[in-house]
């Protein structure tokens, strides 16, 4: 199994789903730490849409493409899942630190929200 570290654009098959979730094989950032993958059979990630849509922070993070990230990009906050290890399938890049916090500081207003 490839490293898997906090802020890796990896492949994952989403599928199969139940109602209105994200699925299909599509790109997702990981969010758990490097020693939680490590340890864990399970990986928290939050899937990536090609679908654009402006200004909706906290709810989605605009991601642009890079390394094999061919397609810009938005990270569905909202659709933060924990999967198997077994659904990732290749890593594709990875975020910078700036970016990581704007996704942790939006999945924490949504959270926090009353």
């Amino acid at each position: 199994m490839m490293e898997l570290n906090k802020g890796d654009i990896v492949t994952v098959n989403f599928n199969p789903t139940k109602g209105k979730e994200i699925g299909k094989l599509r790109p997702a950032v990981i969010l758990s730490s490097k020693d939680d993958n490590e340890i864990l059979d399970t990986v928290i990630v939050i899937p990536l849409s090609t679908v654009i849509e402006p200004n909706t922070i906290p709810y989605r993070v605009h991601i642009s493409s890079r390394e094999k990230l061919f397609k810009n990009s938005d990270a569905c906050i909202y659709e933060i899942r924990a999967l198997s290890k077994t659904r990732i399938k290749e890593k594709l890049a990875t975020l910078d630190k700036n970016e990581i916090e704007v996704i942790q500081k939006s999945l924490c207003q949504i959270v926090n929200q009353t």
